[in-house]
């Protein structure tokens, strides 16, 4: 079941991704980098569409990257390096939403963050220059974001060589607003909350049990003392998910009605019993 939904996440973020380039991309002349910027650009450069491109294209690296990277280790790029160009494929026809080249920069730059964040929380990828830059990683220690950077500048570049330099412009907007996108997209599934639950010694246990039990979190126990009474005090600390808050304050509040509860922002959790979890999404 786990298998399925990771699956159904990576085709959901790979049918985004397409239909951000055929509603705002493609039609605008925006090559905003990666496999898809470089296919507008030979498609324009060759007189062959642009999805036809980005099929070639993507089973082209996908077979080239076999040997040096190995099956194993293609098996998570493999459903979006193949879904991509199917989807941009069958939605080529459907008309672009905006001929404005600032709009489609905007609106395709979103679209295709929340695409690709889709697929990575999935664990996958759309193939393409992230596979180019695996194997110039195996081959020669260059670091992927070092290549990714340069292969993308160079499409940048060149869109600004074959079209108007105004084009670049609009690239970097579309590219700036992706990668802030994929970080929205990804710090919605992996934020945590770290809560403290400050409660009188009679109540330890039963606080314990509920957040064991009920919302099966650990749960780590320290001492503490009152400021104005001296009197001492147990407080509780679990991590739990941000949809986990709500249940974890009526759970407290129907214990203990005076216990204290602070709660505050976990952007990355690593731990058995919370990472499996988060990873299995």
């Amino acid at each position: 079941m786990q298998q399925l939904k990771r699956y159904v996440t990576i085709a959901a973020g790979t049918f985004a991704v397409a239909l951000s380039f055929n509603w705002f991309l493609s039609p605008n002349q925006i090559a905003s980098g990666g496999l898809s910027g470089a296919s507008i650009l030979l498609g324009s450069l060759f007189r062959v569409d642009p999805s036809v491109m980005l099929w070639i294209g993507s089973l082209l690296v996908l077979l080239l990257s076999v040997y040096p990277l190995g099956i194993r280790s293609l098996a998570a790029s493999a459903a979006g390096s193949l879904l991509l160009p199917f989807f941009v494929y069958i939605t080529k026809h459907w008309e672009p939403l905006t001929g404005n080249p600032l709009l489609a920069s905007i609106y395709g730059g979103i679209m295709t963050g929340i695409g690709l964040g889709l697929v990575i929380r999935a664990q996958g990828n759309t193939g393409g220059f992230t596979l180019i830059a695996q194997i110039i990683y195996r081959w020669r220690g260059v670091k992927h974001s070092k290549s990714l950077m340069v292969m993308d500048s160079i499409v940048v570049i060149a869109a600004g060589i074959m079209y108007a330099p105004e084009k670049p412009l609009y690239a970097l907007i579309c590219v700036f607003l992706t990668r802030k996108t994929i970080d929205v997209t990804l710090k919605l599934h992996r934020e945590s909350k770290v809560a403290y639950i400050i409660s009188s010694a009679m109540y330890e246990q039963s606080i314990a049990r509920t957040v064991l039990h009920d919302l099966d979190r650990g749960l780590t126990k320290l001492s503490g003392t009152g400021g104005y009474t001296d009197d001492k005090r147990v407080i509780m600390m679990t991590v739990l998910g941000a949809g986990d808050v709500h249940k974890l304050k009526l759970l407290v509040q129907s214990i203990d009605p005076q216990a204290f509860l602070i709660f505050c922002n976990a952007e990355d959790v690593v731990g058995v019993g919370f990472t499996d979890r988060q990873m299995a999404l």
